[in-house]
């Protein structure tokens, strides 16, 4: 994928509201599939009408780039009262010859048929722009562009694309994607990314909304701590998982113990003695024994807290054994 933002990963395509940014749909590319019952048509028409299928009969309309748009898919969707924009591919067959000659620049020809209208526009000097709408109806041209003389069906295009990189974008911003070999994952950190975003702005269109969490930095973060609330009050079982001992105190917002605080601290310290039965000696050096593979007899012995009753306790007890 030499020309989309991301160069290489999972393809996945979206649904995204031009205004919001809101994902309405998602669906992974599967790409050439083998024969059998899960095989799913992935042409970009079939792909265009199952991601739509929630927004059937709704009155919405659908701006789309060169690869989905066709005039087959665009009457598919006037059947289910889905209005649609896009540019076309030049080598489309649905577009008369006279569309792709070099013009006049900033010039533009309109077709009408019913519901359809094409339209190709000289943006720069010997390259005309294709652009097909079931929205529009007419040959108005944006009078604010002045000397570009863009019709509306440009300008419209242009405000209401690019919808799906702006949700790429706010979500490498903060994501929460980690280095993984396991493709999984790589769409679990995707779906997460998508909704957090989706629930911030769920939450900015309910009836006066927090103002702090107009912060998406600070929204964030509030959801991370809400959510991950009853996995860190858990009593952890085992070996903690924190780096260190401050990080873990700054998570469970556990106060420090004062400086000048006197603890009484009671540690039991246990001893691993092995009763050899037999001993061999070392030929390199004789002074150090060996101990060879003995059947041992385990014990535990549970030695006063004092540093020096410790010590005294520990060589008592190794001299009783020699």
């Amino acid at each position: 994928m030499p020309k989309t933002p991301s160069k290489y990963g999972i393809k996945i395509f979206a649904l995204v509201d031009s205004k919001v940014f809101y994902t309405w749909n998602m669906e992974i590319y599967a790409g050439k599939q083998l024969n059998g019952p899960f095989k799913i048509d992935c042409s970009s028409k079939a792909i265009v009408m199952r991601l739509m299928t929630p927004l059937f009969n709704s009155g919405r309309n659908l701006t789309t780039d060169s690869w989905y748009t066709g005039y087959e898919l665009a009457q598919e969707l006037l059947k289910n009262k889905i209005t649609m924009v896009g540019t076309l591919r030049q080598n489309k067959r649905e577009i008369p010859p006279e569309y792709l000659v070099k013009k006049a620049l900033y010039s533009s020809v309109f077709g009408f048929q019913k519901e359809t209208t094409i339209l190709s526009y000289s943006a720069k000097k010997n390259k005309n722009v294709v652009v097909l709408s079931t929205m529009h109806t007419d040959d108005k041209i944006e009078e604010t562009t002045m000397e570009l003389k863009k019709p509306d069906i440009i300008t419209f295009y242009n405000l209401t694309k690019g919808a799906v990189d702006v949700v790429d974008e706010m979500a490498a911003a903060y994501t929460t994607a980690r280095i993984s070999n396991r493709w999984p994952m790589v769409i679990l950190f995707s779906l997460l990314n998508v909704t957090a975003i989706n629930a911030r702005i769920l939450l900015m269109f309910i009836k006066n909304p927090p103002t702090q969490f107009k912060n998406r930095r600070f929204f964030l973060k509030t959801l991370g701590l809400v959510l991950s609330e009853q996995h860190r009050n858990r009593k952890p079982q085992g070996k903690t998982t924190y780096s260190s001992t401050s990080k873990e105190l700054e998570i469970t917002n556990i106060e420090r113990p004062a400086k000048n605080s006197k603890q009484i601290i009671s540690d039991v310290y246990f001893v691993h003695v092995i009763r050899t039965e037999n001993q061999g000696l070392c030929a390199k050096n004789v002074k150090k024994p060996s101990v060879l593979n003995i059947s041992d007899n385990l014990k535990y012995h549970q030695l006063p807290t004092n540093k020096q009753e410790t010590i005294t306790a520990t060589l008592t007890l190794l001299l009783s054994l020699t």
